[in-house]
């Protein structure tokens, strides 16, 4: 199949540029990272217009340059899906510090949102499938991709065929690009409704 075809490509692209990750390259993906973390704080509160704050501008930086170093030989570095593994479950973690189910419980207008989203998100992935006619391998990866991005999307692809890590690989990078700036648009309608 074309499925197969493709993840084939993938996966010899993704073995051929494997390196062996060392201490090293760790700790030069940590400084780089943390050099452009400072970058966007540092110009995002100062590029804020209109309904795009100092925060919002600062996730667009961090994801637009996140873009351009994967797309650079940055993105070929041993270590890099270790330490973005590392970057993504300290997000995760810190949002989750932050929550309280007293909070959710306190506003089920958002809670409703919520499940309005992953409805339509549903529905989308549901008419998106029989009109490209892709089965469920593309549907579930392409669905995760936009909800968990690059680190969870090559599991599910791997899940249904090893070779189709590379597939949620690329998945996940566009799912996470295209979800930040859509995720920020919905953001600020929904601060109309408050």
């Amino acid at each position: 199949s074309k499925l197969q075809a493709v993840a084939e490509v993938t996966n010899a692209e993704i073995q051929k540029d494997t390196k062996v990750v060392d201490f090293t390259s760790l700790l030069t993906l940590l400084g780089i990272s943390l050099i452009i973390s400072a970058i966007a704080q540092n110009f995002g509160g100062k590029l804020a217009i209109g309904m795009f704050d100092g925060g919002t501008m600062t996730v667009l930086l961090i994801t637009a340059l996140g873009l351009i170093g994967a797309l650079s030989p940055l993105g070929k570095m041993a270590g890099v899906d270790e330490m973005s593994n590392i970057y993504l479950y300290v997000v995760i973690a810190l949002l989750a510090s932050r929550a309280g189910l007293g909070d959710i419980l306190a506003a089920p207008m958002w809670l409703l949102a919520g499940l309005l989203v992953l409805i339509l998100h549903i529905i989308i992935m549901i008419i998106l499938s029989k009109i490209f006619h892709w089965d469920l391998t593309m549907v579930s990866t392409a669905s995760l991709a936009n909800l968990g991005g690059a680190a969870s999307a090559p599991v599910v692809a791997s899940a249904y065929n090893p070779s189709y890590a590379g597939i949620g690989v690329l998945m996940g990078v566009f799912g996470a690009a295209v979800g930040n700036v859509i995720g920020l648009l919905v953001a600020n309608i929904m601060q109309l409704f408050i």
